[in-house]
């Protein structure tokens, strides 16, 4: 009989196997055991996915998030109406004294969080390096917010060239020689977040940071969207203001005079410091209906969705119908009224109250909700 002198290392071989399996079973199914559970946590928190674009040329920067959740639609049911919600934020500030983003992302929410007739979208401007990297982390760790059955994506953009052009500091933000400066930073914010964030939505809803509430938040867009109306905003208060935002209008506001128009024909800008205001009498407000001057008030009081037409719109809360943008109407980012082809711009229509006077000729027609009431931040 021949042995083989590594017969026996062979034979032991299975042995040593079999009792290291048994030695080691306990640990190992412990590791597999922890990284399922490691891993069904991150699957858990894996809610959504992001995308990234950044356009190095031009110094901008665009992320998307979308939740992760199916999207099957069943049989025979019908689409749900798409809204696009919009909101530029100037920095950490933006949002109204002791106020941060989560307070308005709060607010936002109230608008859709039971909502289950409508698809939401959000798209934010935000050009402060550090306020934007504060945004993105929010919407990357409360990963509860994709839960929310109405939210389809949220687009975060960062465009910070556009305030390095603005001609102006911040501190002197309310004198009149700079207003046409500052009303043209805040119309090129507007369309390049509308350009960047609009895409298949049939409605848009551009709401300012620091709006911190609404009366009946859950019938805002519901009203809005019923309504038929192609531009719509609501009374925005503030404080004790019940009618803050004074773009609103319709009605007749003043034109330069001779020695105003030869500056402008001159080119004299850095001189140049008018503000159209409204004309006495020949002018009507929200806050003209809150006062029932002429009795209106007190016949349309309890219809919430009472409306009553303007020649121009402010942009704290706008709604407009998308298809409008997608035609060409646009926020002005120069005075449209009173310009010619020897001048640089007029004197009035920069960025929302142009809006209207855009929209007009396509057929679009602009009107105010004075019993729909968004709250301003006071500070």
């Amino acid at each position: 009989m021949i042995r083989s002198p590594s017969l026996k290392k062979y034979l032991l071989i299975p042995f040593v196997l079999l009792v290291l399996i048994v030695v080691s079973s306990h640990s190992h199914h412990d590791k597999i055991a922890k990284f399922a559970a490691r891993y069904g946590e991150q699957s858990a928190a894996t809610r959504f996915t992001r995308s990234q674009f950044i356009d190095e040329d031009f110094n901008y920067t665009k992320v998307e998030f979308k939740p992760t959740r199916p999207t099957i639609k069943a049989t025979g049911e019908e689409l749900k109406p798409t809204v696009l919600i919009l909101s530029t934020v100037a920095g950490n500030s933006g949002y109204g004294r002791d106020r941060s983003f989560d307070d308005f992302y709060t607010t936002l929410q109230s608008l859709y969080k039971e909502d289950e007739k409508h698809s939401i979208s959000l798209a934010f401007l935000i050009n402060n390096y550090e306020e934007f990297v504060k945004v993105e982390h929010y919407l990357t760790t409360n990963v509860t917010i994709y839960d929310v059955p109405a939210i389809e994506k949220i687009t975060l953009i960062s465009a910070p060239f556009i305030e390095a052009l603005q001609g102006f500091n911040r501190d002197e933000r309310h004198n009149d020689r700079v207003q046409r400066l500052r009303r043209r930073l805040i119309a090129r914010a507007r369309n390049f977040l509308l350009y960047h964030g609009l895409q298949n939505e049939q409605y848009t809803l551009f709401i300012d940071a620091d709006i911190t509430h609404f009366d009946h938040p859950q019938k805002i867009i519901p009203t809005f969207i019923e309504s038929k109306k192609d531009v719509i905003v609501p009374r925005v208060v503030r404080g004790g203001n019940p009618d803050y935002d004074k773009n609103s209008w319709r009605g007749h506001r003043t034109k330069p005079n001779q020695e105003q128009l030869d500056k402008m024909d001159d080119g004299q800008w850095e001189q140049w410091d008018y503000v159209p205001h409204d004309v006495k009498g020949k002018i009507y407000h929200f806050e003209d209906y809150v006062k029932n001057s002429n009795g209106e008030r007190e016949l349309h009081k309890d219809d919430f969705e009472y409306a009553f037409p303007l020649d121009s719109v402010g942009g704290a809360v706008l709604f407009a119908k998308s298809v409008i943008y997608k035609q060409g109407v646009i926020f002005p980012t120069s005075y449209i009224i009173g310009t010619s082809w020897d001048r640089l711009e007029g004197y009035d229509g920069i960025e929302t109250e142009g809006l209207c006077y855009l929209a007009k000729p396509l057929g679009y027609l602009c009107w105010g909700l004075p019993n729909v009431v968004a709250y301003h931040s006071e500070h």
